[in-house]
């Protein structure tokens, strides 16, 4: 099985420093991966994470909020 470590990139935009994690076997896959994301595709944004170790509550919470996201917005 492979290990996957999480990899920090530092980047300035705007005259403020940002970072960025990639997570990748190894510090080459991770410098790989930072050049594919020049083709990434906006998804959307982040609202909140959650951990699946809190069972299906939050399953059932997420599905009711994005069934009403859907149907009112």
């Amino acid at each position: 099985m492979d290990t996957y470590t999480t990899h920090v990139f530092s980047y300035r935009f705007e005259g403020r420093e940002f970072t960025v994690d990639i997570i990748a076997k190894n510090e080459a896959e991770a410098k790989s991966r930072l050049k594919a994301l020049a083709f990434a595709r906006y998804d959307g944004r982040v609202v909140a994470r959650m951990p699946i170790e809190v069972g299906p509550f939050v399953r059932i919470a997420v599905f009711l909020r994005n069934s009403y996201d859907a149907i009112f917005r």
